[in-house]
């Protein structure tokens, strides 16, 4: 299956904002934006946080992220979910679980990203059950290259059918 997608942002950030802080304590760390990142098998974006972690890298869809700063009537910043790569074109969890290439990186999803009730603290109140089910997903590296921002084919060998990109799941994990 192909499909064309757009990589609208990447994002990296050397340390936690909300991961190992007290509850609703939000860090001032800095969200970088980047173009072009070269990713390594196995590893995240380079100097991330989670650089050499089990969940190397995270994706979120921009239709949610749009559709979650619309419903709650505040500036549009994806930077705020800090997730490391913005997406559009396709929804996320079917991606869970399945080997797919963007651009020349392969990736495997692995889990669904749940959000994490920070987003009341750093959003507004209602930002962490809006974005419940469509959080997003981690993912990891199989096969490193580089990744660019803009227009880029999305290849996998599973079909599905196209499910809309704000389309949550219905339970909060999907098995592996």
């Amino acid at each position: 299956m192909r499909a064309d997608i757009t990589v609208s942002y990447i994002y990296s950030s050397p340390e936690h904002n909300y991961f190992t802080r007290e509850k609703f304590d939000v860090g001032t760390a800095p969200n970088f934006e980047h173009d072009e990142v070269e990713l390594e098998l196995g590893r995240g974006i380079m100097d991330d946080r989670f650089e050499f972690s089990k969940y190397p890298l995270t994706f979120i869809s921009e239709e949610v992220t749009i559709a979650v700063c619309r419903s709650l009537e505040i500036e549009y910043r994806p930077s705020l979910f800090r997730r490391n790569i913005v997406i559009s074109g396709v929804n996320l969890n079917q991606l869970i679980g399945k080997r797919f290439f963007i651009g020349d990186v392969e990736f495997e999803g692995i889990e669904h990203c749940a959000p994490c009730t920070w987003m009341n603290a750093v959003m507004k109140k209602g930002a962490y059950k809006l974005m419940i089910g469509r959080g997003g997903m981690r993912a990891k590296v199989t096969k490193g290259g580089f990744l660019k921002r803009g227009t880029n084919a999305l290849i996998t060998e599973h079909d599905f059918e196209f499910l809309d990109p704000l389309q949550g799941l219905n339970r909060p994990k999907i098995p592996h």
